[in-house]
């Protein structure tokens, strides 16, 4: 039987609750995708949700989940996912390599909505690895930037794990700055593209923080309090 589309609009928990309950018994496998609409005006996809304590905890399409207050979501509606064409049997059997690519066969670590802290850090030792740039220092700012929050949001509208400006998510082509391996795969790139413009790990997290241009008009670190405090935190969590 082909099911209707579902759309809610969600005023309040109470509702959200009594809404989500009925549909979870509604809902087989993981035929359709959700778009969710967050109360910050940003949306993010998941291929099932379900309401666990006082969250309203989604599950990501590459993996992971993330878990929201009933009242961050005003809106989840249901779309078909793609088709995907079966994988013709091969005639002739490949080989398999003596020694299989990294990650090959596993999944990224899980970041759980209630201790995210833990599968942050091993997404970072990931992420930073692939990119050759210094786990250790990706940590510390996401601990400044966040305290590994993945839906942190600020109140100049930086968005996630490492705070990207919906600008710097667009040009770093992050989808859902709300999903952390996403947000993490920008943001480490970003500050791996500063550590080669400026050579100097305090001048690249000067410009993530106040921007290049503020960098390059004052030829070092810019007067501004906030940025000399980002700075100064982050070198002391680096070397303690």
């Amino acid at each position: 039987m082909k099911r209707k589309p579902l759309t809610r609009s969600l005023h309040s928990a109470g509702r959200l609750a009594l809404l989500l309950l009925g549909a979870w018994a509604w809902c087989g496998p993981a035929t359709a995708a959700h778009r969710v609409t967050l109360s910050s005006g940003n949306h993010l996809d998941a291929v099932a949700y379900r309401m666990e304590r006082d969250l309203l905890v989604f599950s990501l399409p590459g993996g992971g989940e993330i878990g929201f207050p009933p009242r961050n979501v005003v809106r989840i509606e249901e779309r078909a996912l793609p088709s995907v064409e079966s994988v013709p049997e091969m005639k002739s059997p490949v080989p398999a390599s003596p020694v299989p690519p990294p990650g090959a066969g596993m999944s990224r670590p899980l970041v759980s909505p209630w201790d995210p802290e833990p599968g942050v850090r091993a997404l970072i030792r990931e992420i930073a690895g692939a990119q050759a740039v210094d786990a250790r220092l990706v940590e510390a700012m996401v601990k400044v930037e966040s305290n590994f929050d993945p839906y942190a949001v600020s109140r100049k509208g930086a968005m996630g794990l490492m705070q990207l400006m919906p600008e710097t998510a667009r040009r770093l082509r992050v989808g859902n700055t709300f999903d952390p391996s996403q947000n993490l795969e920008g943001g480490t790139r970003y500050i791996k593209e500063l550590l080669e413009r400026y050579g100097e790990v305090r001048l690249a997290l000067a410009a993530y923080n106040a921007g290049e241009e503020a960098v390059d008009r004052y030829g070092g670190i810019p007067p501004f309090r906030e940025t000399r405090a980002y700075v100064h935190r982050i070198l002391q969590l680096l070397n303690p």
